[in-house]
């Protein structure tokens, strides 16, 4: 075993490689080291919300409060992707005088580039206990590292990136093996775990289940190691629980999604992990073997070198296990290093995690409902992390006993060459790799002109009169609505781009949620301010106080919600491609409840009643089902409403047209309940002819806006087309609570009264 105080060639060696990674940092990333201020890795989408939540929480937050958006809730800092750890870090600064929350792109920039520069000398470390040379230690760590997955999520997951985290608690793990009574080693992989996943707690989960993993092909063995393994299981389980329950005390929302979208989606792929994915080398590859494309969350590639390992071992297992069957008890070949053996075991558990195995087979997708909070950890592709790093470094060890088999049989290397070439091959990636990342960088400039007030529409505002204290927060048109999995509203680049600006600028919080997992309360809340004149918004009653909103409208389509919310908002002036509007809490608050109240006061009378206790204003058909006979009694204006537990398309209407013939144009629709445990699904209306699919139209669930309580409208609109004798409308969904179908000519309202005898009109309760 290696002697880290004693042996200077391993820590001249260490030097190298920290030499050697500071200087393509330094020669790739030099702007960003220039000036790190002045450049977004990636100025869009995840990585520009990442670096506005971690600036708006060091500049206004403290604690674990995040009141930059979702206002005026705000939200615990877990969830807005900034980073907590770092975020905090920054904040303390900025309140001990220190200007830091302004350099919060920089010092998030240097922080990336830093773990860039650590992965290899935490990889060496490995290598060498695995029993490798310095030299070739040396130059497998760096090549290694710089192929590392964490690379590609520079950027757009910036709190993903650092490739440095696995490979610590890995080695912690191997200290665990070497020294099994150390407590050192528990302890620090104990804290190092909580502080990553303060970080992002997927490298939490990802090296607590690695551990696990360990602890579970120990056991297996003939000699169990008892000791160490239940220290292992202690000190995997136990961050998983202190994060848990902190989590639990510092989270004062109680109703996020608990079924999280992608389980079966996010995950990764034989193709995502043994084949490559970056140029020239995936054209190469899609010529030889044509696969599909590799999905971006199951990309954790361990190169062609290491494909090839793979491969080769794999062979060369099945072949030995042959022979053992025609020749028992002949040799078994020579064992791996008792960690790597361990840990290559274990990681493959986890890819077969990250594959969703056992999830995928059929009748075991069922399992999923039992796993509780794991299924928050819906990025599946991400648990295959570990096995990129155990394979990369049983391929250098695997190259290295050939390298060194072949000195002991006194080959030149220049007769066999193989070693070298595969080297190159293998740096090739992962200079490709690298370097692709920093060419996508160098395309960032700008951060320092969105961090700057100076360099934002606030000085213009005085030409309007305004100031930032006249208002309480910012809307972004088109509006932003993210992370809930129910509703999925994306806004534009330009909007989110310029309301993270402006509140930078203005210290004032957005009105609008790009976080992961928000209370489905308060998205429900948000949404609803986009909701029509017929529903009221009580959101408006929890502002602290009266003050308008500000309207930030791109040059982007907006859709006829939003247009309405730019109608009844005052224009203040255009400046740096949008507009600027003042939004009066009072105009956004005001229906028409009362006008139609008054009327159907006045037209209900004068109508006939019609099947199921309902009036129509023309006397066009109309459809209406009240599910008053369902046997679930959770009804919305009256006790009754259709529930479907499993996910599967329920019919809502099968049959003609209420009016035959009729080519003017329709509207299906429903409220479904908007706090049941899985998405909104669809809603879609089919016409047929003679049997034929003659007209199809859809409504997405995740693009609603039209919410009243916990109740969700979804519609599809639709002209019937000629000669249609039959209407299907269904709904595609799990866990449906649905009620008060109508079926509808555009042109025709339906009225009819709810439990308490108050009027409905098409669905819209009139005394709410």
């Amino acid at each position: 075993m290696i002697s880290f105080r004693r042996n200077t060639q391993h820590w001249l060696g260490m030097a190298g490689v920290g030499l050697a990674a500071a200087g393509l940092i330094a020669t790739l990333f030099s702007f960003v080291l220039a000036h790190p201020d002045n450049y977004f890795f990636v100025a869009g989408g995840d990585g520009l919300q990442s670096y506005y939540a971690t600036a708006y929480y060091a500049f206004h937050d403290s604690g674990d409060h995040f009141s930059g958006m979702n206002y005026p809730f705000g939200e615990n800092f877990n969830y807005p992707n900034l980073q907590p750890l770092i975020a905090w870090s920054i904040n303390v600064l900025q309140r001990l005088g220190i200007p830091a929350a302004e350099h919060t792109v920089g010092i998030t920039n240097l922080v990336a580039l830093t773990s860039l520069l650590l992965t290899p000398l935490v990889l060496y470390a490995i290598l060498r206990r695995t029993r490798m040379s310095v030299v070739y230690a040396a130059v497998l760590a760096l090549i290694i590292g710089f192929l590392s997955p964490q690379i590609m999520r520079l950027g757009d997951h910036m709190s993903l990136s650092y490739g440095c985290f696995v490979p610590m608690l890995w080695y912690c793990i191997i200290r665990m093996q070497e020294a099994p009574r150390q407590w050192r080693w528990y302890v620090l992989f104990v804290v190092g775990s909580l502080l990553m996943g303060l970080v992002m707690l997927y490298f939490l989960a990802c090296g607590c289940f690695f551990l696990l993993g360990h602890a579970l092909v120990l056991a297996v063995r003939r000699n169990r190691p008892l000791d160490l393994i239940w220290r292992m299981t202690v000190a995997a389980l136990l961050p998983l629980v202190l994060f848990r329950g902190w989590l639990w005390l510092t989270d004062l929302a109680r109703d996020r999604p608990p079924n999280p979208y992608g389980f079966l989606v996010y995950m990764s792929t034989p193709r995502g992990v043994f084949t490559p994915y970056l140029e020239p080398f995936h054209s190469l590859w899609q010529a030889v073997f044509p696969t599909e494309e590799i999905t971006f969350e199951s990309m954790s590639y361990v190169g062609l070198v290491g494909t090839g390992v793979f491969v080769a071992s794999a062979l060369l297992l099945l072949w030995r296990l042959w022979q053992r069957r025609r020749t028992p008890g002949r040799m078994r070949g020579r064992s791996l290093p008792h960690h790597l053996h361990t840990g290559l075991w274990a990681s493959a558990l986890l890819l077969l995690f990250s594959f969703a195995v056992p999830f995928t087979f059929p009748g075991f997708e069922s399992l999923i409902d039992y796993l509780g909070p794991i299924k928050q950890f819906r990025a599946l592709g991400r648990f295959a992390w570990p096995f990129y790093y155990a394979l990369s470094v049983y391929a250098a060890y695997y190259l290295y006993r050939l390298l060194r088999y072949q000195r002991q049989r006194h080959v030149p290397m220049l007769a066999l060459p193989w070693l070298p070439l595969l080297l190159l091959l293998w740096a090739a990636e992962a200079w490709i790799n690298v370097s692709s990342k920093a060419k996508a960088a160098e395309q960032g400039a700008g951060a320092q002109a969105f961090m700057d007030p100076e360099n934002s529409p606030v000085q213009q505002l005085t030409w309007a009169n305004r100031r930032p204290s006249d208002f309480q927060a910012i809307m972004p048109l088109p509006y932003m609505n993210k992370g809930s999995d129910r509703i999925d509203l994306s806004g534009s680049a330009n909007s989110i781009y310029h309301a993270h600006k402006l509140s930078l600028a203005m210290g004032l919080p957005e009105l609008a949620t790009y976080v992961s997992r928000p209370s489905l309360e308060h998205m429900l809340r948000h949404v609803q301010l986009l909701s029509s004149s017929l529903i009221e918004k009580p959101l408006l009653r929890q502002f602290p106080s009266d003050k308008p909103i500000l309207l930030v409208v791109a040059p982007d389509a907006l859709t006829p919600e939003e247009q309405r919310l730019v109608s009844i908002a005052k224009p203040l002036l255009q400046a740096e491609g949008v507009s600027l509007y003042e939004l009066p809490i009072a105009a956004l608050a005001a229906t028409t409840l009362e006008q139609e109240r008054t009327k159907a006061a006045a037209l209900l009378p004068t109508l006939p009643k019609r099947a199921g206790n309902s009036y129509a204003s023309t006397d066009r058909g109309v459809v209406r089902n009240s599910f008053d006979d369902s046997p679930d009694r959770r009804g919305r204006s009256a006790p009754g409403a259709l529930y479907q537990p499993l996910e599967t398309i329920s019919i809502l209407y099968d049959g003609p047209l209420p009016t035959p013939s009729d080519t003017s144009r329709y509207e299906a629709s429903i409220w479904i309940h908007g706090k049941m445990d899985y998405g909104y699904g669809y809603m879609r209306v089919r016409q047929y002819s003679n049997g034929n699919t003659v007209a199809e139209n859809t409504s997405d669930g995740r693009l609603t806006t039209e919410i009243a309580g916990d109740w969700v409208r979804m519609r599809v609109l639709f002209r019937p087309q000629p000669g249609v004798n039959r209407v299907e409308v269904q709904y595609g969904s799990r866990d449906l609570l649905a009620d008060d179908f109508v079926l509808r000519p555009l042109n025709t309202d339906v009225y009819w009264f709810d439990a308490q005898n108050h009027p409905v009109l098409n669905g819209y309760q009139l005394v709410p």
